[in-house]
């Protein structure tokens, strides 16, 4: 299956196959606008499916393959580079 970019109401954004409750499809665009405004948020990627996420915190497990404990933290060079931005 194919990762997609989803958004949550916060303006969260989670690039995977699955994603965390309340979050829905988004564009590219949206994530750009989130990634303008990081404020407090933070990126993370899922060590074991390379799952991203941007946000305060990270999933629990990860919404993909399931891993509890399973993100750190990353640069905004290497986000946008797995996602595509």
């Amino acid at each position: 299956m194919e990762k997609k970019l989803f958004k949550d109401a916060k303006g969260n954004i989670h690039f995977g196959i699955s994603a965390p409750d309340g979050f829905k499809p988004c564009e590219n665009a949206d994530a750009k606008k989130s990634l303008a405004k990081l404020g407090k948020r933070k990126l993370w990627r899922c060590n074991v499916c390379n799952d991203m996420h941007l946000g305060t915190d990270f999933p629990e497990p990860c919404p993909t393959c399931l891993t509890p404990h399973s993100y750190v933290e990353i640069s905004l060079k290497e986000f946008t580079g797995v996602i595509g931005l």
